[in-house]
């Protein structure tokens, strides 16, 4: 399997790829794009400066260093929709980056797919979590119109996954593996993350009263499994314990979640997991393999493992 890594500067296009990134990915913003519609217009789910790289001059290097190494570079553009006008900047963009090795383009818009995938055809275009297929007809209908690969929702569970990739054969499928674990499905999320402490509406504690006050204590284990995320860190989120089974399921890539962070922090996330991946050629998937894999999320996180931050519970011990 692929181990695919996100990267938001030039300076760290070399480190990745030597820690073992297969393939990056990030994004740019267009110049002038947050003067003309704003910050919560994002160019690509991301609106912190430190997630984007600085310039168009810098991205397109980035872009021609992974095309020297042989390491494709994905362009994110995986805003749910765009606006005609728009669609005229993000064409200019991709027009430039292709130009300079461009891979593919990462997006969930599905006009923007098929405008994108007429204009340049020789590039890959992969299925965002923002564009929310979570099963086999949504998967078919956007490989109708260009996808050659989707990035399955963080909700679903492996048994799931795998139904899905049995059913569409020719689709490549990514699935996530480290950081970033949510507690809402992604492609129909409505909050906003512009928060400059980069602190995510899912993390603010908040209190839900059913509109029935006797079903209340029917719906305490929902209430309180809400409540926890307010004292969970989500960028522990981790699946390492399901690696084996995703490799079973016909998964092709492993996504790590991660743009804007620090680069020792992108680095320690690809060490883990190329030893984890080593350790499943190895151990197989039994218990051994299990342990370990455990062993390492701890020594890496510093806290145990929690259903919250599980990529896929149904591996996790406290289920």
């Amino acid at each position: 399997m692929k181990l695919i890594s996100p990267v938001d500067n030039l300076q760290e296009v070399e480190a990745l790829i030597s820690a073992g990134a297969d393939e990056l990915y990030g994004g740019v913003v267009p110049a002038g794009w947050l003067q003309k519609y704003g910050l919560l217009a994002s160019a690509n789910q991301r609106t912190f400066a430190g997630a984007q790289f600085r310039d168009l001059q810098e991205f397109l290097a980035a872009v021609s260093t992974c095309r020297r190494a042989q390491r494709p570079f994905y362009l994110t553009l995986n805003s749910p929709f765009y606006d005609e006008e728009q669609y005229a900047e993000l064409m200019e963009l991709v027009e430039k980056a292709a130009a300079a090795g461009l891979a593919g383009v990462i997006l969930a818009d599905f006009g923007l797919l098929r405008t994108l995938a007429d204009a340049f055809p020789e590039l890959e275009y992969h299925a965002s979590t923002l564009a929310h297929l979570g099963n086999s007809a949504a998967v078919r209908l956007y490989a109708r119109h260009g996808i050659g690969r989707a990035i399955l929702p963080r909700h679903l569970s492996v048994k799931e996954m795998a139904a899905i990739v049995r059913q569409v054969p020719g689709m490549c499928f990514d699935a996530f593996l480290l950081v970033g674990k949510c507690p809402n499905t992604e492609g129909l999320c409505t909050f906003h993350h512009s928060s400059p402490d980069k602190i995510w509406p899912c993390e603010i504690p908040y209190e839900i009263s059913p509109l029935d006050p006797t079903a209340r204590q029917s719906l305490e284990p929902v209430l309180e499994r809400q409540t926890s995320w307010s004292r969970s860190n989500r960028r522990h989120g981790c699946g390492l314990c399901a690696i084996p089974a995703l490799k079973a399921a016909g998964i092709h890539g492993l996504k790590l979640v991660g743009r804007g962070a620090p680069t020792r922090l992108k680095l320690a996330n690809l060490a883990l997991a190329c030893d984890c991946l080593q350790l499943a050629e190895t151990r197989g998937d039994g218990a051994a393999y299990r342990r370990a894999a455990v062993a390492a999320h701890q020594k890496r996180f510093g806290t145990p493992c929690s259903t919250n931050v599980c990529y896929y519970p149904e591996f996790c011990r406290d289920e």
